[in-house]
C-alpha cells in the first residue's frame, strides 16, 4: 500500500488532515500523520481516537524562538521520515516549513493547500517548493504569481472548511458537558492568532467585543471562549471548556460566532450560524462565502463589530441560513487531492 505524509500544525489542518486520511484509505493508500506539540491540535486527533507522531512545538512570540524551533523540528522530521519503511508518494501540508524541507530534501513530491496568500513569510519558505498548489478559486492566482507557475495551481470551487462540515451532524451532548441547552444564547469566540507573523501582537479585538456584550446582557448570553495560547487573558465570565469539544456542534445551537481570524468564521456560516470575523486583512474565501448567502461578516473595526453582534443577538432567527442547498455545488480540497492520488490530475 501507499503512503502520503501529512503535516498538521494547527487544528483546521488537523481536521483537515483526518479527512484526507479517511478519503486517502478508500483509494489505496495509508497516511502518516506528524503534528507538533500544542494542545488544541494533539486534542483534535485524541477527540478521534487517532496519535499522530508529535514533532516539536510552537517557537513562541519572538523571532529567535520561531526560527529555532523550525530548524530543530525540522531535524526531527527529517530524522522520523528518513526512519520510515516507505518512502511517503506525497507530502501534503498547509504550508508546513518544516515539512516542505524535509520533503524537498528527500524527493517526495509535495501538494501544498493555501487559502491564505496574507501569510507572507510562510508562503516564501513553502510554495517555491511545491509541485502542486491547490487553492479555493475566490482566490486569485495573481496572489501567488511571484511563488509559483501558475500552471502548478489547481483550483476548486469552494473553501477548506467544506471537508469537515458539509456531512456534519451535531450532537446535543456537547452542550450538557459544558452545563448549557439548545434554548440558551450562546455565543462562541476565540481571540486573533496575535502571535503569527502576520497580526499586530498587541491588537485582542475579540476580548474587547466580549467584555462589552458581557456588560451589556450582564448572564442573559453564554459566552464560550477558546483560548489560542496558554497564556492568553480570558475575558471575564466566560466559559472555557476543560477538555477539547467538538466546536460544530456549538456552533450549530449558537446565536453567533466571533473569531479574530477565518476558519472559525466560515465553519460557522457554513453551518449556518452568523459569525464575524475580525481579520484586519481581506480574506478571499469569506467574502466569495458572503456573496452566496452565507451568514458571515467581515469586519474590521471593533465598534461596527459589537453593533452588529447586538442585532444578531436579539434577533438570532433573523440571522439565521438553511446552507444546504447553498453548499451541494461546492467542493472541498479533498476531492482534488483524491483525483491527484489516483493519476487524473487533480
Amino acid at each position: 500500500m501507499k503512503t502520503i505524509w501529512i503535516d498538521a500544525l494547527t487544528p483546521k489542518q488537523a481536521l483537515l488532515s483526518i479527512k484526507i486520511m479517511e478519503e486517502a484509505w478508500k483509494i489505496g493508500y495509508k497516511s502518516i500523520i506528524t503534528t507538533r506539540e500544542y494542545d488544541y491540535t494533539t486534542k483534535i486527533y485524541k477527540m478521534y481516537n487517532l496519535k499522530p507522531i508529535i514533532v516539536g512545538k510552537h517557537g513562541g512570540e519572538k523571532l529567535e524562538g520561531k526560527l529555532m524551533a523550525s530548524l530543530d523540528r525540522s531535524i526531527k522530521l527529517a530524522e522520523t521520515i528518513i526512519g520510515l519503511d516507505n518512502k511517503p508518494a506525497y507530502h501534503i501540508s498547509l504550508t508546513s516549513p518544516e515539512g516542505v524541507r524535509v520533503a524537498f530534501g528527500l524527493s517526495i513530491p509535495i501538494i501544498i493547500l493555501s487559502d491564505t496568500p496574507h501569510s507572507k513569510h510562510v508562503n516564501k519558505l513553502t510554495i517555491p517548493l511545491a509541485d502542486i498548489l491547490i487553492t479555493p478559486k475566490a482566490i486569485p492566482k495573481e496572489e501567488y504569481r511571484n511563488l509559483i507557475d501558475e500552471k502548478k495551481i489547481i483550483q476548486y470551487n469552494g473553501v477548506d472548511e467544506l471537508a469537515w462540515i458539509r456531512n456534519f451532524k451535531p450532537d446535543k451532548k456537547v452542550l450538557d458537558e459544558i452545563g448549557l441547552s439548545p434554548n440558551d444564547k450562546i455565543i462562541i469566540a476565540r481571540e486573533a492568532e496575535y502571535k503569527a507573523s502576520y497580526y499586530n501582537k498587541n491588537e485582542k479585538p475579540v476580548k474587547m467585543i466580549i467584555e462589552k456584550i458581557v456588560r451589556e446582557f450582564n448572564g442573559e448570553v453564554k459566552i464560550i471562549y477558546l483560548p489560542r495560547y496558554n497564556d492568553e487573558i480570558i475575558p471575564n465570565k466566560t466559559i472555557i471548556p476543560k477538555e477539547a469539544v467538538d466546536t460544530r456542534s456549538i456552533m450549530k445551537y449558537a446565536v453567533l460566532t466571533i473569531t479574530g481570524g477565518g476558519t472559525m468564521a466560515r465553519e460557522s456560516a457554513l453551518i449556518g450560524t452568523p459569525s464575524i470575523s475580525l481579520f484586519p486583512k481581506q480574506i478571499h474565501v469569506n467574502i466569495w462565502l458572503e456573496e452566496r448567502g452565507l451568514p458571515i461578516k467581515n469586519i474590521k473595526d471593533v465598534n461596527e463589530a459589537y453593533e452588529y453582534a447586538l442585532k444578531v443577538i436579539r434577533d438570532p432567527d433573523k440571522y439565521k441560513v438553511k446552507t444546504d442547498d447553498i453548499i451541494k455545488e461546492m467542493e472541498d480540497p479533498t476531492q482534488v487531492i483524491m483525483r491527484i492520488l489516483k493519476g487524473e490530475g487533480g
